[in-house]
């Protein structure tokens, strides 16, 4: 195979200048480690905020069907602008996701509030800043039997520690995707499902661990990461 001008610029940044950390990173996030180099047809994103990544994903996988969830009125009000400007290939629920029906209590972080969650805040400085708000709850298996599910499925996960929830309510859309990224914690860090737990869900249901795309780090060490998740080819399933 021919070097090109790009692939030459790319081997001489990563060698010669010694950059080869920041290109190789530079590069797995590009291509979410492989993911978008698989023909993905559905997106699944669970904990969109106001669509930073679900942009991301509608300008990697153009033709997709994304379906959006988030819990905060505000957030899903300017997610629900941005989606209605997409036609018909995205769509946004204002709704929680986990392993049960119903009405629940969501915990809104008021300072930050991509930090809101199902889980009631443990520490009395952070109850200050959450205010309760009651909110619909499905899980994802029954959402999705309303939906049109095309090519190969993504699902991506940002559910500030209720991710094991999701999984266990999505376990027949486990079964149908190829991909999956979420958030796992590592290390000492227990105040998220370890990234332990998540394998031993995963692995049984065909997924890998292919890597992660980044990391959440305390005084200089990683407690957080993006972890992704990829089935082998022989166990993709591609949807009508």
């Amino acid at each position: 195979m021919p070097v090109t001008p790009g692939h030459a610029l790319l081997r001489f940044c990563r060698l010669r200048l010694g950059l080869k950390p920041f290109v190789d990173y530079a590069q797995s996030r590009r291509c979410l480690n492989g993911i978008a180099q698989l023909p993905i047809g559905t997106v699944f994103d669970v904990g969109a905020h106001v669509g930073k990544m679900t942009r991301r994903y509608r300008k990697l996988f153009p033709n997709a069907n994304i379906y959006c969830f988030e819990p905060l009125p505000d957030c899903y009000r300017r997610l629900q602008r941005w989606a209605n400007r997409q036609g018909d290939r995205v769509q946004a629920f204002n709704m929680a996701l986990g392993n049960a029906s119903g009405q629940v209590d969501f915990f809104w972080n008021q300072s930050h509030p991509g930090g809101s969650s199902l889980r009631a805040p443990e520490t009395p400085h952070n109850r200050e800043t959450h205010v309760s708000l009651t909110t619909r709850m499905e899980k994802l298996d029954d959402v999705v039997a309303s939906l049109t599910l095309r090519g190969e499925i993504l699902i991506k996960l940002d559910v500030e520690g209720a991710e094991l929830e999701v999984l266990e309510g999505a376990r027949n859309l486990l079964g149908q995707a190829s991909a999956i990224i979420l958030e796992a914690a590592i290390g000492e860090e227990r105040s998220r499902p370890h990234f332990h737990d998540l394998l031993q869900t995963l692995e049984p249901r065909g997924f890998l661990y292919r890597g992660n795309l980044g990391s959440a780090y305390v005084d200089g060490v990683p407690r957080l990461v993006d972890a992704v998740f990829i089935k082998p080819p022989s166990l993709r399933r591609i949807a009508a």
